[in-house]
């Protein structure tokens, strides 16, 4: 940890939060992350040794805390009131990011488990009609060819990469850039539509109302609300 030696709020804050990948590991907790594998699995970029050099000192600074899982001899990782109330700082950060530092970012790397987790998480289920609504993404980029699946039931939506037996709905193939892009709002749904870059198939009540239901990042939006402890 870094320290600026000065007598600065500024200062003192970011010689803990500024060090490399510290704010990505609390966005996942955010996202309701507790386990070492699945930040590991949301931030695959990052080495598991720097993870965990990392989890000890939000744990030392009182950020995150450590409790022993139910089962398996493993541990969770959950925020603190302090960790709970860096949840504007993130949102300003990204609302920053999005409008003033985002040249090139959709070029960039988007870990597939986070773009489907951000997508999942976005759906207007009102939106849609009553009744379950099965999902099919098909991702053309990522090798092997990889179809991913949204099971939205009620106002509930939820990821999994396994068919579970239930009739698909709706078929949606693109490459995960593309549907980056869409996400960010640098392509639109019909733009991406018309050229080709997206393909989506199923009853028209899905397909007509796509650009309602599929959802966007917020921070595309004036009024970004991503982030809430779970």
């Amino acid at each position: 940890m870094f320290d600026y030696d000065e007598a600065c709020p500024i200062s003192v804050a970011t010689s803990i939060l500024c060090e490399k990948w510290t704010l990505q590991i609390v966005r996942e907790l955010f996202f309701g992350s507790t386990r070492y594998s699945e930040i590991q699995k949301y931030i695959p970029n990052l080495s598991p040794s720097l993870l965990r050099t990392r989890l000890r000192l939000l744990e030392a600074k009182g950020i995150i805390f450590r409790k022993p899982c139910t089962t398996g001899g493993h541990f969770e990782y959950h925020l603190t009131p302090a960790g709970k109330a860096l949840a504007p700082v993130l949102n300003e950060l990204g609302r920053w990011g999005m409008r003033y530092a985002n040249e090139g970012m959709t070029d960039k790397q988007n870990a597939t488990p986070s773009l489907l987790r951000d997508i999942t998480g976005a759906i207007n289920t009102d939106e849609l009609p009553s009744g379950d609504t099965v999902i099919q993404i098909q991702l053309t980029d990522i090798e092997p060819d990889t179809k991913h699946y949204i099971y939205v039931r009620g106002d509930t939506a939820t990821e999994c990469s396994q068919n579970l037996g239930f009739d698909v709905d709706v078929y949606i193939t693109a490459t995960s850039k593309t549907l980056t892009k869409i996400w960010y709002g640098e392509l639109g749904i019909h733009q991406a539509l018309n050229k080709d870059l997206i393909k989506v198939v199923g009853h028209s009540v899905y397909t007509k109302s796509l650009s309602k239901w599929l959802g966007i990042s917020s921070f595309t939006t004036n009024n970004p609300q991503p982030f809430k402890a779970c």
